[in-house]
């Protein structure tokens, strides 16, 4: 008789846990109470990865999830969760990791977390190409035609049947990005081969913005050469290769967040460390005296130097350089330090720098509670961790972003 498992508990990736003989099975799709039966799919020295062969209970938790394509697409995570649910679940999941990662002697309040309002959430989708248009199936480059996606911009969905009818066999992505404020528009066309850019600009052109084609260059050959955004009052030139978040209204409330943490004065300066395109720092500049932005990305600055530009503001500085590397050259005192690093979290260097840095202030913005958990460890003898907040950026995934409060002891 194959053998039945109780779902324990949900891990940080919002799999279902089961321990057993020492081992711990991680279960896609499985739900905390539920009884299922189980395959192997993945063994690691001191734990299994599996997935559902059979429900032989459900829990009473569990939805009908609103995406067809949920089962097969690798793009979202928790969809057979609540969204009420979800946002409990990503709540208590950086208590927990704060909990573990953390020195038990500090203690911080947290806020609720700041839930996403809209479900068609997603302003940018990446399309793969296989003879159709569709998404990678999960944990594989196996092609899932899809004819829309429920959690990107309508507009985009818009415009998949005309992308889908056009002669895109020669293409291998197709990027579709989607303003939320200015209802604009842009395709971008990744292929190595030719493509009818006739029947391309004469099919789509009169329903979009600006089209791209990008083989081992960016070439507009309609519209205009970016789209325009607006996050509050700074609006945002998008071209093709920018980076801009994906949820732009949950983006607005992650900023205000930001600016609340900051409390900046007219006089106060910032540093804007990993400042990306400068969209933080742009919002911020305007509640204070001086941004200075450190970003190793060069396209980035150029993005950051032109929206500067656009909103005719004077009182930024965007420099392209390796912030681990830059923060040593750096002897004027700011007011305030910015941090949203990536995913690995800050190096040594630049933990040593933001102690003997004299800020006033630090507001930490993290993508992964992790590594954020363990750079706080690193900064609260001489800083003061005051508040954090989660926000859910990236809802029907397990992602969760953080804003942490610290103040100079």
């Amino acid at each position: 008789m194959e053998k039945q498992y109780k779902i324990e508990k949900l891990d940080h990736q919002g799999r279902g846990m089961i321990k057993e003989d020492g081992l711990v099975i991680f279960v896609e799709n499985a739900l905390p109470n539920e009884t299922v039966k189980i395959t192997i799919t993945k063994e690691k020295k001191n734990l299994k990865e599996a997935v559902v062969t059979k429900y032989e209970n459900l829990s009473s938790t569990r939805i009908q999830p609103f995406c067809p394509y949920y089962s097969l697409c690798g793009g979202c995570h928790i969809m057979h969760i609540p969204y009420e649910k979800q946002l409990e679940w990503k709540e208590q999941k950086v208590k927990e990791i704060m909990q573990k990662f953390m020195d038990a002697s500090i203690d911080f309040p947290m806020d609720s977390i700041v839930a996403s309002e809209e479900k068609n959430y997603r302003n940018k989708a990446t399309f793969q190409v296989k003879e159709k248009i569709g998404y990678f199936g999960r944990k594989s480059n196996h092609l899932i035609p899809i004819e829309h996606c429920d959690i990107v911009d309508f507009k985009i969905n818009q415009l998949l049947p005309i992308i889908s009818k056009l002669e895109i066999g020669n293409c291998s992505q197709i990027i579709v990005r989607a303003s939320k404020n200015t209802d604009q528009t842009m395709v971008v066309f990744q292929t190595e081969g030719k493509i009818d850019v006739h029947d391309v600009i004469e099919k789509l052109g009169p329903h979009v913005s600006s089209i791209y084609i990008k083989q081992k260059q960016f070439k507009c050959i309609y519209g205009t050469p970016y789209i325009e955004e607006k996050i509050g009052d700074i609006r945002f030139k998008i071209s093709p290769d920018s980076f801009f978040q994906i949820n732009t209204n949950q983006a607005k409330k992650l900023y205000d967040i930001i600016l609340a943490y900051a409390s900046l004065k007219s006089h106060e300066t910032v540093l804007d460390l990993y400042c990306g395109t400068g969209s933080i720092g742009l919002y911020l500049s305007q509640y204070c005296h001086k941004v200075y932005g450190i970003e190793i990305n060069e396209q980035a600055i150029k993005d950051a130097k032109e929206n500067q530009k656009y909103n005719h503001m004077d009182n930024l500085e965007f420099v392209c350089g390796d912030v681990s590397h830059l923060v040593n050259s750096i002897h004027e005192i700011y007011d305030v330090v910015i941090v949203d690093p990536p995913r690995s979290g800050l190096n040594s260097n630049t933990i040593a720098y933001l102690k003997r840095s004299q800020a006033k202030r630090i507001v930490y913005v993290s993508c992964d509670p992790i590594t954020c958990a363990r750079d706080l460890n690193q900064l609260k003898d001489v800083y003061r961790i005051e508040k954090l907040t989660p926000v859910d950026m990236f809802p029907q995934t397990y992602h969760v972003e953080c804003v942490c409060m610290l103040n100079r002891r």
